[in-house]
């Protein structure tokens, strides 16, 4: 079960002292797409541990969260017409 205790210790790895040997390898991560979509978040936190901190080869990866910035859907949305109009 995910308690906020343990969203609070998601989000206070320090990037700067964490072993990144220790951390989930996003990159040898197989999705189970045989699994019901109520049961895949529970999949994908089982493997990576952490889902806010993870590596991706040798590169940390730490996800934050501004309260204030606009939704991921409209900055993917955004960066997607300023691709395809060549800016």
């Amino acid at each position: 079960m995910i308690t906020s205790a343990l969203i609070d210790s998601f989000m206070n790895v320090n990037m700067d002292t964490v072993d990144r040997s220790k951390l989930a390898d996003i990159s040898t991560l197989e999705f189970d797409n045989t699994l019901p979509k109520e049961k895949r978040p529970a999949y994908v936190l089982e493997r990576l541990k952490n889902p806010l901190c993870f590596r991706c080869g040798e590169v940390g990866i730490k996800l934050e969260f501004d309260d204030n910035a606009p939704p991921i859907q409209e900055v993917l949305t955004n960066f997607m017409i300023r691709k395809k109009s060549g800016l």
